[in-house]
């Protein structure tokens, strides 16, 4: 077996794990930011608003729940977690009201420091991180190239060692 032939079932094996490993599925109108919690450009989490239920995957989470925000310029979009809660996520102390009874609370919020668009996920395996594209100001699809750009540095690299 040649380098070249090593190089290649290299590339296309890591492509099939990082495929496998950021398995989620595409939400139309949100950009998918891969595992782990939203951040802001400053490392912040977003305030949210989390309904006390579960969701069946991440489209109803975005599509039914959160994005009945999607006219506030605060909704920066959502987390689905693999618990299969739906957290919809705000800029710092712009969460909206809803009707919540003390005695029986249908959603549960906090307030953070996050501000403005996602700009990237704290990396903790329990979450998804999806951006509501109208609200973000960023193309779609940047996930893709990282993920194109990374398994070609990596088969360069392996071809060179080899």
């Amino acid at each position: 077996m040649n380098k070249l032939s090593v190089c290649w079932a290299l590339g296309a094996a890591l492509l099939l794990l990082a495929t496998l490993a950021n398995a989620q599925e595409e939400v139309p109108g949100y950009d998918h930011y891969g595992r782990g919690s939203c951040q802001d450009q400053r490392g912040k989490m977003y305030s949210y608003l989390q309904r006390i239920m579960t969701f069946p995957n991440a489209e109803t989470c975005g599509k039914q729940e959160c994005e009945r925000f999607g006219n506030s310029p605060s909704y920066r979009g959502f987390e689905f977690s693999v618990t299969k809660r739906c957290t919809c996520l705000f800029d710092a102390d712009e969460v909206p009201a809803v009707p919540n009874d003390e005695q029986d609370p249908k959603y549960v919020s906090t307030m953070d420091n996050g501000n403005g668009a996602v700009a990237g996920v704290s990396g903790t395996s329990g979450a998804y991180c999806y951006q509501f594209q109208r609200n973000s100001g960023a193309m779609a699809g940047r996930g893709l190239v990282y993920t194109t750009t990374l398994l070609a540095s990596a088969s360069a690299a392996a071809y060179f060692l080899l």
